[in-house]
């Protein structure tokens, strides 16, 4: 019941492709952390949304953010 088993990552994946997987994906969510910031920065978006959505919108770029950093972390690793 205490046993660990470890295996070499390189027989379960193709780590080339995961490293080509997770580069779209951060490039994917770099460019969303832009639009983002880009919005959240729009003085006039500011005046006229309602209060939801830039709520909305500031839990997305936070998510984002998130996301990037595990994918960052996840590249180190490979």
């Amino acid at each position: 019941a205490d046993a660990v088993l470890y295996m070499p990552l390189e027989d379960l994946i193709d780590i080339a492709k995961e490293i080509e997987r997770l580069q779209k994906e951060k490039d994917r969510l770099t460019n969303e952390l832009k639009r983002s910031e880009a919005m959240l920065s729009n003085e006039k978006f500011l005046a006229k949304a309602p209060e939801a959505k830039v709520q909305e919108e500031k839990e997305k770029k936070a998510k984002y953010e998130t996301m990037l950093s595990q994918i960052e972390e996840r590249l180190k690793t490979l």
